[in-house]
């Protein structure tokens, strides 16, 4: 007897699943959104010991960093364009750029 991995009914997914490497799937590059929202829930109840919406919110915050760090790893691993661009609080002002004087 081999056992299903996905929920049945809606019932809770596997441990094993939910984890921050499964969030992107490997053959498509796409969100997935069932391991995404699984995580967010757990990190809200285990850091807040509640699912309200705005628990919700915080936790998923823990997790949009490593989505997009995912997507364009993935992108990078398959020959796709990365655009990335660099903020700096202390930096030269550019060429043709005019300072503004207050």
């Amino acid at each position: 007897m081999s056992k299903d991995i996905s929920p049945v009914n809606g019932g809770a997914m596997p441990s094993a699943i939910l984890t921050i490497s499964n969030l992107t799937d490997e053959q498509t590059g796409r969100l997935n959104r069932d391991v995404y929202q699984a995580l967010v829930r757990r990190e809200a109840m285990r850091t807040f010991g509640s699912t309200a919406p705005r628990y919700l919110r915080q936790a998923a915050k823990l997790y949009r960093d490593h989505v997009a760090q995912q997507l364009t790893a993935w992108r990078q691993r398959h020959g796709l364009a990365v655009s990335t661009s660099l903020v700096s609080a202390y930096g030269r002002p550019q060429e043709g750029v005019r300072r503004s004087t207050f």
